[in-house]
């Protein structure tokens, strides 16, 4: 399947063919999942975020031509006005529908602007590899603030690749040798033979989210455009079997930031508190 072709496109209430084709896929697109309101209010959270951009936040095209890839990382834990839109019930009933979990709590918030020109593209990654955790229910949500297309900086799924049974190492987003995991395989390169990977693929309109699996492979190319901005906010969600772990290869924000928001927490605890509170319960 080419990276254009969008067959499980939905909008709420979820349907059960979306519910299944995201496990067995690892990704689908949600249309409309954030109304016009709450687009204009993570805009302006954004923009804020990248005025006053925290002790973690990078540049992830620093050195390389072309434009800024801005990240940041648990901004909603510094700006109050993110939280009615993306901390709530309803994002966390869609990720434990999806998920198949009981109980769905907020784990954090990864802002990714790739701006016009930007030459940096996002690697190739699972996303679990890089976080303090070990089990299964986890996903993202990754909510368009802005047109995004293959031209832009559309995120790619290698379809079907959470169920590979594999882990693979992390890889840094700065193209650098920072993130190091030699437990772990390294991943094959995609984009060297792109026709041996079944990949999936959205243009989003502002508002429209694309969901994945903590384990699916996916990666991003650069925003080739003139003047569209690519505002993502990715969104992650953990069900009842997560639990806090510790392995070589994650990144600072996870380890240093995390220790200062949750410094109670050991291995195998449960995410809970205040920065990663219960947002839905199945009983409820």
């Amino acid at each position: 399947m080419t990276a254009t072709e969008t067959p499980y496109e939905t909008e709420l209430p979820l349907s059960d063919g979306a519910v299944e084709a995201f496990r067995r896929d690892g990704a689908i697109a949600i249309r409309n999942l954030i109304d016009a309101q709450g687009v204009e209010t993570l805009r302006s959270a954004v923009d804020w975020s990248m005025a006053n951009p925290g002790d973690y936040a990078l540049d992830f095209a620093s050195g390389a031509a072309g434009a800024s890839f801005f990240g940041d990382v648990f901004v909603w834990t510094r700006n109050p006005d993110y939280a009615p839109v993306v901390v709530n019930e309803r994002l966390g009933k869609v990720a434990g529908r999806l998920m198949g979990a009981q109980s769905v709590r907020f784990y954090f918030d990864h802002l990714l602007v790739k701006e016009p020109g930007s030459a940096a593209p996002t690697p190739w990654h699972q996303d679990a590899p890089y976080w303090p955790m070990s089990g299964r229910m986890c996903c993202s949500i990754w909510v368009a603030l802005d047109p995004v297309s293959r031209q832009s900086g559309a995120v790619e799924y290698v379809r079907g690749s959470h169920a590979w049974g594999k882990s693979y190492a992390p890889e840094s987003f700065k193209g650098d040798d920072r993130l190091q995991n030699e437990t772990l395989e390294k991943l094959p390169d995609i984009d060297a033979d792109r026709g041996a990977f079944d990949l999936l693929s959205w243009d989003l309109a502002p508002g429209d989210v694309a969901v994945h699996h903590c384990m699916t492979l996916h990666g991003a190319p650069a925003n080739e455009t003139a003047e569209t901005r690519r505002r993502g906010l990715a969104l992650r969600f953990i069900g009842e079997d997560i639990r806090y772990d510790e392995r070589p290869g994650m990144p600072e924000p996870m380890t240093g930031y995390l220790s200062q928001l949750a410094p109670e927490l050991q291995i195998d605890d449960v995410y809970e508190g205040r920065w990663f509170p219960e947002l839905w319960h199945a009983n409820t």
